[in-house]
Formats: C-alpha cells, structure tokens, sequence
C-alpha cells in the first residue's frame, strides 16, 4: 500500500495596481480555504486581502515572489500579459508550471478568464491539464556583467525623441545586415505575436525552436524580418551620434542612456512553462484574440461556410 501523495500548492501572483485582480485574487483565496487546498500567496498581496496567514498557518502562508515561485507546485497570475512576462522571471530557474488568468483584455498568453478561475483549479488537481515548454531567449551586454532573459523578446532601439539609430547585425558571426532604423527585435516563437507581428514580422507556432529578427521602421523598403535557427548566436551592434540608445526585455529597460552598445543574444537554457489544455488552442487563440485570417466572406465565428 503505498502513502496519499502530497497536496498541490498554488502559488498566487498578480498586479495589485488593478482593483479587478485584487478582487479576483481575494475569490480565489476564499475558494481555496473553503477546498482546503494549500496555497503560498505572494507579499506584495497581503495587504490587499481579508485574510491573514496566522488564520490557516497549516493551510496558507505569505512569500516573495522568488521563494513562491520555488515552493509552489502551479503559479496562478492574476493581471494581463505584461504580469505574466514578470513573473516567469522567477518561475524560469524552477521551471514551476505558470497559469495565467486573463482580467478581460487581450492578453494573447492567458487561456482562462476570471469566471473559469475554480473550475481551472479542479481542472488540475485532477491532472487535468498539460504543460508546455515555451522557448526563452537570454542577452548579454558586451563588456559588463549584465545579463537578462525574455520569454518574448529583446529589444534595442532609439531612446526618447533620439533620431535614428545605426545597427549592425550579425549571426554567428556572419554578418546580416546593417539598419538605420528606430530598433531591432530579437523575438522568440512566444514573442512572434507581440512587438514583432506590429512590425510586420511572421506569426510563428511557439512550438517551433527558431528565432526572429525584425527592424523597426528602418529606412529601407527591402528590410524585412529574418527567421533564424534557435540555437543561433545573434550580436546586435547599436550606435547613435545624436541622442541614446536603450535595451530592453520584455517591454523591462535593462540599459539606457548610452551613445552605443553591444548585445549578444542566444537561446537561453530554461524554458518557460505554462498550464495549457484548459483553454482555446492555439489557432483558435489567433483567430478569436487577433481576428488572424478573418475574411468578410466567411459566415461565424470560426470561419465556416463561404456566403452564396
């Protein structure tokens, strides 16, 4: 006879600068305590909801978002896509299971909405869900100890109201082209359908292992965005004479201010995962969330029949 296995723990995350995740995030500690399902509940919320952990000390408990991210079984975050993006930062080095809860916006990477909240929950204390491993890239500045990873890209680019910037591209140490242009994005699979796809690049399936590289608004007509092998070694070279230059990933300045700068960019070594299989699939994420394909010919919502 072997023993009961232990309880998932849900860690809880969210943006506390918005009432609806705070709202949402106080239903969801009520439903856990009233399951009986253990959960870690970040800092930073604590002072945004009813209970305190001296309540349930057995039940619940209180953490940063590193030691939560560590601990817990299943991530749920409460925000739009931009809290997602900040709290894979922590869960990537533990490869703890994220499920995103989207508060009624876009938010292309959420699958569940608020109201699918404890179903999702039931969901996947029965092992009702799936798991995937979504590509990560990671930077490095030249000549510094600085180093950082996206789940959707990297970015260097213009800073402010500075002109133009010069930039010159390499992989693996060929060299690709040079661009007077605003930026470069450097986009993973995930990434394909963020900054990127407003540049004009691919819609890519993030099951692929590739990488994308598309200028931002360069003063050329034949710049277009470069697909590149996952496991391509990319080094972006930015200068300006008149203003500054600024890194970012995901949408965090890790540099600016600089009259130039080089960045290395690869495939980092963890990938993110995400609690998948609880909602649309991917194609049909397109279709709903970027009208992706949508012909007036076509009658319903999921581009059935041809009008006649």
């Amino acid at each position: 006879m072997t023993d009961n296995p232990l309880p998932l723990v849900f860690g809880i995350m969210g943006n506390i600068s918005k009432d609806a995740a705070v709202e949402a995030i106080q239903g969801t500690v009520d439903f856990l305590i009233r399951r009986r399902f253990p959960f870690i509940l970040e800092n930073d919320l604590l002072s945004r909801i009813r209970q305190s952990p001296e309540d349930d000390p057995d039940l619940w408990s209180a953490e940063e978002r590193g030691e939560l991210a560590r601990r817990a079984d299943v991530v749920i975050t409460f925000g739009g896509d931009g809290t997602l993006l900040a709290v894979v930062q922590h869960t990537m080095p533990h490869q703890t299971p994220v499920l995103a809860v989207n508060l009624g916006k876009l938010g292309f990477l959420s699958d569940v909405g608020v109201d699918e909240v404890f179903w999702a929950i039931e969901q996947i204390i029965e092992g009702k869900y799936t798991v995937e491993k979504r590509m990560t890239i990671t930077g490095h500045v030249q000549d510094t100890e600085t180093r950082f990873h996206a789940l959707n890209d990297i970015v260097v680019a213009k800073n402010g109201s500075t002109k133009v910037i010069s930039i010159d591209a390499f992989v693996n140490g060929d060299f690709l082209a040079s661009f007077i242009a605003d930026g470069l994005i450097i986009s993973t699979p995930t990434g394909s359908t963020a900054y990127s796809l407003a540049t004009g690049g691919p819609v890519v399936v993030p099951s692929s292992k590739v990488i994308v590289i598309s200028p931002i608004s360069a003063h050329t007509l034949t710049a277009r965005p470069v697909i590149v092998s996952g496991d391509s070694k990319i080094d972006v070279c930015a200068r300006t004479e008149e203003g500054s230059v600024m890194v970012m990933a995901d949408g965090r300045i890790i540099l600016d201010d600089v009259s130039s700068v080089e960045v290395e960019i690869a495939q980092a070594l963890h990938p993110v995962s995400l609690v998948k299989g609880l909602g649309p699939g991917y194609f049909e994420t397109l279709r709903r969330k970027l009208s992706w394909a949508k012909d007036g010919r076509f009658t319903g919502s999921d581009g059935g029949s041809l009008n006649t």
